[in-house]
């Protein structure tokens, strides 16, 4: 799954897409206003309700295999997701350990839906198997979609949207403990830990 990822520059996203508000972020988290294209430029709640439920379902993830499938994704809209890397945690046998998975700072697009739910519009990311390199720290990673098939995933076209290269070539680290609140925000969320000797401790800039 994915829960939480970064945002750190939008200026050249701004120059593309419009103008916005939103301010960068290194730890987006559940609840909190993300920036999708859709029709236009836009801020979107992570969490995404069904229109015909009773209740908030908040759900932060679709499976890509089974998006056409699930009553809750049922006459759910197509969007994009800004990020420029996400958070993924290992599970060892007596703790989880966070990684930042990321393009050095390269900013791409997740596949992801949005719809309304009473007057509120909320949206998730899309997820699928993650790539041979990512699978050691988790099996699933978010749907990077490839900029020629921008148009393709926004109007549901039933093609093979995934940019299979840019998933092979995504790096990762593992970061402190630090960005496991999703209250703090800067930097120190994203910087590196020594793994060779299994500490905690991070790398200086």
């Amino acid at each position: 799954m994915c829960g939480r990822f970064t945002l750190r520059k939008i200026d050249d996203l701004q120059s593309r897409y419009g103008d916005t508000s939103f301010e960068p972020s290194y730890n987006l988290s559940p609840g909190q206003k993300i920036l999708a294209l859709t029709d236009k430029f836009q801020e979107i709640e992570w969490g995404f309700s069904p229109y015909w439920a009773e209740k908030p379902f908040n759900l932060i993830n679709a499976r890509l295999e089974t998006l056409n499938e699930k009553p809750s994704f049922v006459n759910s809209n197509r969007c994009l997701i800004a990020s420029d890397g996400w958070y993924e945690w290992e599970q060892t046998a007596d703790k989880k350990i966070p990684y930042f998975h990321h393009l050095n700072g390269e900013t791409f697009f997740f596949g992801g839906i949005f719809g309304g739910y009473r007057g509120k519009v909320g949206c998730a990311i899309v997820t699928t198997s993650a790539v041979e390199s990512l699978k050691p720290i988790h099996e699933r990673m978010p749907l990077i979609i490839s900029k020629n098939h921008y148009k393709n995933w926004l109007n549901g076209d039933e093609v093979d949207c995934m940019d299979t290269n840019l998933s092979k070539s995504i790096i990762h680290h593992s970061v402190s403990t630090h960005v496991n609140n999703p209250m703090h925000n800067d930097p120190k969320c994203v910087f590196p830990t020594k793994e060779a000797d299994g500490s905690d401790e991070e790398l200086s800039e």
